[in-house]
C-alpha cells in the first residue's frame, strides 16, 4: 500500500529508502558551521545597528537549508510545503507587529 507521493507526484511505497549522501550532509554542516563562525564574526566587527539585519539574513540561510535538506522539504509534498510556509508566515506576523509598535512609538500614542 502506497502512502507517500513525492512533490512530483509519484507513488512511493518505501520514502524511507531515500537517503541522502553523506558527501551533501557534510557540506550542508560546513555551510552552517561557516554561518556560525560568520554570526561571530559580524558580532565583534563593530557594524553598530546594521549588524542585527546581517545577523537576521544569515539565521535565514541557515533555517532555509536546515528546513529543505535535513527536514526533506526537498522531498515533501505540496501539503508539507504549505504547511511549513504558513508558520513562516505567522512568525513573520509574530515578529512585525512588536517591531512596527516599537518602531513608531516616537511618534506618539493615542
Amino acid at each position: 500500500m502506497a502512502y507517500y507521493f513525492d512533490h512530483k507526484h509519484q507513488r512511493e511505497d518505501h520514502p524511507a529508502s531515500h537517503v541522502d549522501q553523506p558527501a551533501t550532509i557534510f557540506i550542508i554542516y560546513l555551510l552552517l558551521a561557516a554561518g556560525a563562525i560568520l554570526t561571530i564574526g559580524v558580532s565583534f566587527a563593530g557594524l553598530g545597528d546594521k549588524a542585527i539585519w546581517i545577523h537576521m539574513l544569515i539565521s535565514a540561510v541557515q533555517v532555509s537549508l536546515v528546513a529543505y535538506y535535513w527536514m526533506h522539504l526537498q522531498r515533501s509534498d505540496a501539503l508539507t510545503w504549505l504547511v511549513s510556509l504558513s508558520g513562516l508566515f505567522i512568525m513573520i506576523i509574530l515578529f512585525a507587529l512588536p517591531l512596527g509598535d516599537y518602531l513608531t512609538r516616537h511618534l506618539g500614542g493615542l
